[in-house]
């Protein structure tokens, strides 16, 4: 069996990602596992619905096997985004190809690419064009221009620079994994115009929240799973967050992922004076920090997310749901995984104290996400979750 890899968050599942599936089977897969971002995504706020819905979408909509990426990796930049998600894929043992869409579509490019990133000859350079005072991304793109011009437009775009980090997470691994880029057809990352049946999952989270007309952009049985499912709302916890910030200290912030420089006081007295969220980010940004990057810092924050709870390695493989399919692949993972196996909460209690730190993140975050619907839940839903089994 050829196994292909998604990394992805299905914020949510659409066409576009269905189309990728299709062209990871064309190109020879027979089983499409992914690896899904838990209760909170990359943008530093929760999933609009949650992980059973999304799994089940998938499940519905060519996907195998889902597995889940843990909020404190998934709340995070590209590269420990990338990594982790690589990890899980490297410790089932049996994923064969990494597959995913980009704006170039050219895997020997983002290649190229990935090792002038990441090689030594371009620190000094970045460094230097950081003393002036512009981000990280901009300081890597200059530097990489500098370096290897031909492959320094790789950079520019959202999902090539996941590319790259893609590559360069196989490389740091030594992974037998291999990287396939497949063109994006329609709309751009994050666009506000639809193409044909093709729109951003920013656009169609827009649309469902607004009660606009979303259906088209969706598979038909996504489509039918998200007609019925609770919707979260940041907005329903915006309060306590801003009273988590108001009461914090610089010391306590200073411990959260990205922080530097001092921008734990800018943040601090951003929230003093915003009273939205979105007040608070536009407020704390700069040249150096990004809207994307204060989020995240606000949001691990807020979960209780550390900089040092970063650097624990993956320690397990959370499967959400598997078809007959998919569940072939896990049998053979139990003869090649070299990371546990997880479908039930008590599996925690054995693998050890980095597991239960990780895997405790994920419940908190799970009871946070609990209050971000309507009519809020009791705590324990992560706990209670068992796999989505389709025959």
């Amino acid at each position: 069996m050829i196994a292909a890899g998604i990394i992805a968050e299905y914020n949510p599942f659409h066409n576009g990602h269905a189309l990728l599936a299709e062209r990871a089977r064309e190109a020879g897969a027979d089983c499409i596992v992914s690896v899904m971002s838990g209760s909170f995504v990359q943008r530093g706020e929760p999933a609009l619905m949650n992980c059973e819905v999304r799994t089940r979408a998938a499940l519905e909509s060519g996907i195998d096997l889902v597995l889940q990426l843990p909020s404190v990796y998934a709340v995070s930049s590209a590269q420990r985004f990338a990594r982790a998600g690589v990890a899980v894929f490297d410790g089932l043992g049996c994923v064969d190809r990494l597959v995913f869409g980009s704006e170039s579509g050219d895997t020997e490019k983002i290649a190229a690419a990935a090792d002038a990133v990441y090689c030594a000859e371009i620190e000094p350079l970045i460094s230097a064009h950081l003393e002036k005072g512009i981000s990280f991304a901009a300081a890597r793109e200059n530097a990489l221009r500098e370096l290897r011009p031909d492959t320094a437009d790789i950079i520019k775009t959202p999902n090539d620079i996941l590319g790259v980090e893609y590559v360069a997470a196989l490389k740091f691994f030594g992974s037998q994994i291999k990287p396939a880029a497949f063109a994006r057809v329609g709309a751009e990352h994050d666009s506000s115009e639809a193409h044909s049946s093709f729109a951003s999952a920013s656009l169609i989270r827009s649309l469902i929240k607004s009660g606009g007309d979303w259906q088209g952009f969706v598979p038909a049985k996504a489509a039918e799973i998200y007609s019925r499912a609770e919707l979260a709302d940041i907005g329903r916890i915006e309060n306590a967050v801003l009273y988590k910030l108001r009461t914090a200290s610089a010391a306590e912030l200073s411990d959260a992922p990205d922080v530097s420089e001092g921008i734990e006081n800018r943040i601090l007295s951003a929230a003093k004076e915003a009273v939205s969220l979105e007040e608070l980010y536009a407020l704390a940004k700069t040249k150096r920090y990004s809207h994307a990057r204060i989020r995240r810092i606000v949001m691990n924050y807020f979960l209780g997310v550390t900089a040092a709870d970063l650097e624990i390695p993956v320690p397990y493989i959370r499967v959400l749901g598997f078809n007959s399919v998919g569940a072939e692949l896990l049998r053979a993972a139990k003869q090649t995984a070299k990371l546990p196996l997880v479908t039930k909460a008590a599996d925690i209690a054995d693998i050890g104290e980095n597991a239960q730190r990780i895997f405790g993140l994920e419940c908190s975050a799970g009871d946070i996400f609990s209050l971000c619907y309507k009519k809020s839940l009791p705590c324990g839903e992560e706990k209670r979750f068992k796999p989505i089994i389709y025959r």
